[in-house]
Protein backbone atom coordinates (compact mmCIF):
# COMPACT_ATOMS: atom_id res chain seq x y z
CA UNK A 1 0.00 0.00 0.00
CA UNK A 2 1.65 3.18 -1.16
CA UNK A 3 1.81 5.96 1.31
CA UNK A 4 -0.95 8.37 1.78
CA UNK A 5 -0.15 11.99 0.20
CA UNK A 6 0.36 14.70 3.40
CA UNK A 7 -1.76 17.75 3.11
CA UNK A 8 -1.12 20.58 5.45
CA UNK A 9 -4.43 23.27 6.51
CA UNK A 10 -2.72 26.14 7.87
CA UNK A 11 -4.83 27.68 9.87
CA UNK A 12 -3.38 31.49 10.28
CA UNK A 13 -4.57 34.28 12.60
CA UNK A 14 -4.23 37.72 10.85
CA UNK A 15 -3.58 41.21 12.32
CA UNK A 16 0.00 40.87 14.08
CA UNK A 17 0.44 37.93 12.16
CA UNK A 18 -0.44 37.10 8.64
CA UNK A 19 -0.78 40.88 8.24
CA UNK A 20 1.82 43.54 9.22
CA UNK A 21 0.84 44.75 12.91
CA UNK A 22 0.70 48.43 11.47
CA UNK A 23 0.55 48.79 7.80
CA UNK A 24 -1.58 45.53 7.53
CA UNK A 25 0.13 44.35 4.67
CA UNK A 26 0.49 40.69 4.06
CA UNK A 27 3.54 40.86 1.94
CA UNK A 28 5.52 38.64 1.38
CA UNK A 29 3.07 35.77 2.71
CA UNK A 30 0.84 36.65 0.55
CA UNK A 31 2.69 35.27 -2.85
CA UNK A 32 3.59 31.96 -0.82
CA UNK A 33 0.04 31.70 0.16
CA UNK A 34 -1.06 32.08 -3.53
CA UNK A 35 1.94 29.56 -4.38
CA UNK A 36 0.74 26.89 -1.60
CA UNK A 37 -3.06 27.24 -3.35
CA UNK A 38 -2.28 27.18 -6.91
CA UNK A 39 -0.25 24.20 -6.75
CA UNK A 40 -2.44 22.64 -4.40
CA UNK A 41 -0.24 21.94 -1.76
CA UNK A 42 -2.08 23.03 0.92
CA UNK A 43 -5.56 24.44 2.23
CA UNK A 44 -4.82 27.97 3.73
CA UNK A 45 -7.74 29.00 6.27
CA UNK A 46 -7.49 32.65 7.97
CA UNK A 47 -8.91 32.37 11.03
CA UNK A 48 -9.71 35.79 12.64
CA UNK A 49 -11.31 37.93 14.78
CA UNK A 50 -12.65 39.90 11.45
CA UNK A 51 -16.31 39.97 10.40
CA UNK A 52 -16.85 38.24 6.88
CA UNK A 53 -17.13 41.35 5.61
CA UNK A 54 -13.59 42.03 6.14
CA UNK A 55 -12.18 38.70 4.93
CA UNK A 56 -14.49 38.92 1.27
CA UNK A 57 -12.82 42.19 1.21
CA UNK A 58 -9.30 41.58 1.69
CA UNK A 59 -10.19 39.16 -1.30
CA UNK A 60 -9.18 41.99 -3.68
CA UNK A 61 -5.51 41.94 -2.00
CA UNK A 62 -4.88 38.38 -0.64
CA UNK A 63 -5.49 34.91 -2.25
CA UNK A 64 -8.62 34.33 -0.27
CA UNK A 65 -11.70 34.05 -2.66
CA UNK A 66 -11.25 30.13 -2.96
CA UNK A 67 -10.06 29.47 0.91
CA UNK A 68 -12.24 28.16 3.71
CA UNK A 69 -12.33 31.34 5.89
CA UNK A 70 -13.29 31.69 9.36
CA UNK A 71 -14.01 34.66 10.96
CA UNK A 72 -15.15 36.40 14.51
CA UNK A 73 -12.68 34.54 16.73
CA UNK A 74 -14.28 30.42 15.41
CA UNK A 75 -17.84 31.20 15.46
CA UNK A 76 -18.49 32.04 11.76
CA UNK A 77 -17.64 29.61 8.93
CA UNK A 78 -17.51 30.20 5.09
CA UNK A 79 -16.83 27.35 2.61
CA UNK A 80 -16.74 29.01 -0.91
CA UNK A 81 -18.72 26.95 -3.84
CA UNK A 82 -16.75 24.09 -5.61
CA UNK A 83 -14.47 24.02 -2.15
CA UNK A 84 -13.87 20.34 -1.81
CA UNK A 85 -16.38 20.56 1.51
CA UNK A 86 -18.70 22.75 0.18
CA UNK A 87 -21.95 21.52 1.09
CA UNK A 88 -24.54 22.70 -1.81
CA UNK A 89 -27.43 23.00 0.84
CA UNK A 90 -25.56 25.61 2.41
CA UNK A 91 -26.34 29.49 1.57
CA UNK A 92 -25.19 31.41 4.36
CA UNK A 93 -22.26 31.01 6.67
CA UNK A 94 -22.36 28.22 8.84
CA UNK A 95 -22.53 30.33 12.65
CA UNK A 96 -21.16 27.52 15.71
CA UNK A 97 -22.17 29.68 18.51
CA UNK A 98 -24.78 32.23 20.01
CA UNK A 99 -26.01 34.79 17.42
CA UNK A 100 -24.59 38.63 17.26
CA UNK A 101 -28.60 39.70 18.03
CA UNK A 102 -27.90 37.25 21.43
CA UNK A 103 -25.56 38.61 23.01
CA UNK A 104 -26.27 41.89 22.34
CA UNK A 105 -29.80 41.27 24.39
CA UNK A 106 -27.47 39.83 27.10
CA UNK A 107 -25.31 42.68 27.03
CA UNK A 108 -28.83 44.65 27.72
CA UNK A 109 -29.75 43.01 30.86
CA UNK A 110 -26.18 43.48 32.44
CA UNK A 111 -26.23 45.43 35.46
CA UNK A 112 -25.19 48.89 35.04
CA UNK A 113 -22.46 49.31 37.09
CA UNK A 114 -20.75 46.51 34.25
CA UNK A 115 -22.74 47.93 31.48
CA UNK A 116 -20.95 51.30 31.77
CA UNK A 117 -17.80 50.05 31.33
CA UNK A 118 -18.19 48.14 28.22
CA UNK A 119 -17.96 50.35 25.23
CA UNK A 120 -18.53 48.01 22.17
CA UNK A 121 -18.43 47.99 18.44
CA UNK A 122 -22.16 48.16 18.44
CA UNK A 123 -22.43 51.41 20.57
CA UNK A 124 -19.87 53.06 18.54
CA UNK A 125 -19.88 54.54 14.86
CA UNK A 126 -17.83 53.83 12.46
CA UNK A 127 -15.56 56.83 12.89
CA UNK A 128 -15.13 55.70 16.85
CA UNK A 129 -14.54 52.48 15.49
CA UNK A 130 -11.66 53.62 13.04
CA UNK A 131 -9.83 55.66 15.94
CA UNK A 132 -9.66 52.77 18.17
CA UNK A 133 -8.50 50.15 15.24
CA UNK A 134 -6.66 53.02 12.98
CA UNK A 135 -9.16 51.30 9.95
CA UNK A 136 -10.73 53.19 7.36
CA UNK A 137 -14.65 54.78 7.83
CA UNK A 138 -14.95 51.48 4.91
CA UNK A 139 -12.66 49.04 6.70
CA UNK A 140 -14.27 50.38 9.58
CA UNK A 141 -18.37 49.82 8.54
CA UNK A 142 -17.15 46.83 7.64
CA UNK A 143 -15.95 45.51 10.78
CA UNK A 144 -19.07 46.74 12.60
CA UNK A 145 -21.38 43.84 10.22
CA UNK A 146 -21.12 41.29 12.94
CA UNK A 147 -23.03 38.01 12.64
CA UNK A 148 -22.00 36.20 16.46
CA UNK A 149 -18.91 38.52 18.34
CA UNK A 150 -18.91 41.96 20.00
CA UNK A 151 -15.59 43.19 20.78
CA UNK A 152 -15.26 45.26 23.21
CA UNK A 153 -13.31 48.12 25.33
CA UNK A 154 -13.27 47.50 29.25
CA UNK A 155 -13.07 50.07 31.22
CA UNK A 156 -13.70 49.01 34.86
CA UNK A 157 -11.94 46.71 37.40
CA UNK A 158 -10.52 43.36 37.12
CA UNK A 159 -12.87 41.94 39.87
CA UNK A 160 -15.73 43.57 37.58
CA UNK A 161 -14.17 41.57 34.89
CA UNK A 162 -14.78 38.21 36.80
CA UNK A 163 -18.25 39.21 37.87
CA UNK A 164 -19.14 39.98 34.04
CA UNK A 165 -17.86 36.65 33.08
CA UNK A 166 -19.20 34.88 35.73
CA UNK A 167 -22.98 36.02 34.58
CA UNK A 168 -22.72 36.04 30.88
CA UNK A 169 -21.30 32.37 31.53
CA UNK A 170 -24.77 31.97 32.40
CA UNK A 171 -26.28 32.95 29.12
CA UNK A 172 -23.35 30.84 27.22
CA UNK A 173 -21.30 33.78 25.87
CA UNK A 174 -17.45 34.22 27.50
CA UNK A 175 -15.13 36.92 27.41
CA UNK A 176 -12.20 36.25 25.30
CA UNK A 177 -9.05 38.90 25.29
CA UNK A 178 -7.71 39.43 21.65
CA UNK A 179 -4.77 41.93 21.05
CA UNK A 180 -6.60 45.28 21.13
CA UNK A 181 -9.90 44.34 22.28
CA UNK A 182 -11.78 42.06 24.74
CA UNK A 183 -14.56 40.42 22.67
CA UNK A 184 -18.00 38.42 24.15
CA UNK A 185 -18.43 35.39 21.89
CA UNK A 186 -20.23 32.04 22.25
CA UNK A 187 -18.44 28.88 23.94
CA UNK A 188 -16.55 28.76 21.21
CA UNK A 189 -12.90 28.95 19.93
CA UNK A 190 -10.75 29.50 17.32
CA UNK A 191 -9.15 25.74 18.21
CA UNK A 192 -12.95 24.19 18.21
CA UNK A 193 -13.30 26.01 14.78
CA UNK A 194 -10.04 24.20 13.39
CA UNK A 195 -11.11 20.82 15.07
CA UNK A 196 -14.48 21.51 13.04
CA UNK A 197 -12.77 21.74 9.96
CA UNK A 198 -9.70 19.41 10.41
CA UNK A 199 -12.38 16.66 10.99
CA UNK A 200 -14.44 17.75 7.92
CA UNK A 201 -10.94 16.65 5.45
CA UNK A 202 -10.75 13.44 7.62
CA UNK A 203 -13.44 12.44 6.48
CA UNK A 204 -13.08 12.77 2.95
CA UNK A 205 -11.99 9.65 1.64
CA UNK A 206 -8.94 10.46 -0.86
CA UNK A 207 -5.94 8.85 0.78
CA UNK A 208 -4.66 11.83 2.07
CA UNK A 209 -3.06 12.38 5.19
CA UNK A 210 -4.25 15.93 6.84
CA UNK A 211 -1.69 17.72 9.01
CA UNK A 212 -2.55 20.97 10.37
CA UNK A 213 -0.49 23.96 11.16
CA UNK A 214 -2.09 26.80 13.27
CA UNK A 215 -0.17 30.36 13.39
CA UNK A 216 -1.02 33.07 15.95
CA UNK A 217 0.31 35.96 18.28
CA UNK A 218 -2.44 36.39 19.88
CA UNK A 219 -3.87 34.95 23.79
CA UNK A 220 -6.77 34.00 21.60
CA UNK A 221 -4.68 31.77 19.61
CA UNK A 222 -2.81 30.45 21.84
CA UNK A 223 -5.41 27.07 22.09
CA UNK A 224 -5.76 26.49 18.56
CA UNK A 225 -1.32 27.00 18.63
CA UNK A 226 -0.91 24.47 21.37
CA UNK A 227 -4.05 22.02 19.80
CA UNK A 228 -2.48 21.71 15.93
CA UNK A 229 0.06 19.07 14.75
CA UNK A 230 2.90 22.12 14.36
CA UNK A 231 2.43 25.63 16.48
CA UNK A 232 3.50 28.37 15.82
CA UNK A 233 3.81 31.76 17.90
CA UNK A 234 4.71 34.80 16.00
CA UNK A 235 6.23 37.21 17.98
CA UNK A 236 5.15 41.45 18.64
CA UNK A 237 7.20 43.92 16.89
CA UNK A 238 8.74 44.86 20.32
CA UNK A 239 9.90 41.17 20.83
CA UNK A 240 7.55 40.00 23.16
CA UNK A 241 5.81 37.08 22.72
CA UNK A 242 2.69 34.46 24.30
CA UNK A 243 4.73 31.37 25.61
CA UNK A 244 3.79 27.81 25.12
CA UNK A 245 5.92 24.62 26.52
CA UNK A 246 4.24 22.31 24.23
CA UNK A 247 6.96 20.41 22.52
CA UNK A 248 5.15 21.15 19.04
CA UNK A 249 4.78 24.79 18.85
CA UNK A 250 7.71 27.04 17.91
CA UNK A 251 8.39 30.66 17.73
CA UNK A 252 9.03 32.44 14.87
CA UNK A 253 12.48 34.08 14.31
CA UNK A 254 10.81 37.86 12.96
CA UNK A 255 7.33 39.19 13.67
CA UNK A 256 4.36 39.53 11.07
CA UNK A 257 4.49 38.10 7.34
CA UNK A 258 8.02 37.67 7.60
CA UNK A 259 7.96 35.27 10.36
CA UNK A 260 4.83 33.00 8.75
CA UNK A 261 6.63 32.92 5.68
CA UNK A 262 10.15 31.57 7.23
CA UNK A 263 7.76 29.26 9.95
CA UNK A 264 5.59 28.07 7.23
CA UNK A 265 8.28 27.17 5.03
CA UNK A 266 10.57 25.21 7.66
CA UNK A 267 7.64 22.84 8.38
CA UNK A 268 6.96 22.39 4.84
CA UNK A 269 10.54 21.20 3.96
CA UNK A 270 10.05 18.97 7.16
CA UNK A 271 7.33 17.55 6.27
CA UNK A 272 9.31 17.09 2.59
CA UNK A 273 6.85 19.68 0.26
CA UNK A 274 9.44 21.50 -0.47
Amino acid sequence: MSPKRVYPLIFTDLDGTLLDHHSYSAKPADMLIKQLIGTLVADVVPITSKTQAELLWLEKELPFSDCIKISENGSVIQIPAGHLLHDQGIQAPIVLSVTYQSILAALKALPNHLSRSIHGFSGMTEAEVAVHTGLSLGEARRAKERQATEPFLWFGTVDELHELRELLEQAGIQVQQGGRFYHFTGKVTKLQAMRHIADAFQQQKNGCKYVTIALGDGPNDIGMIEGADFGVIIPNVDGTSIESDISSVRTADKAGPGGWVSSVTAILRELGLL
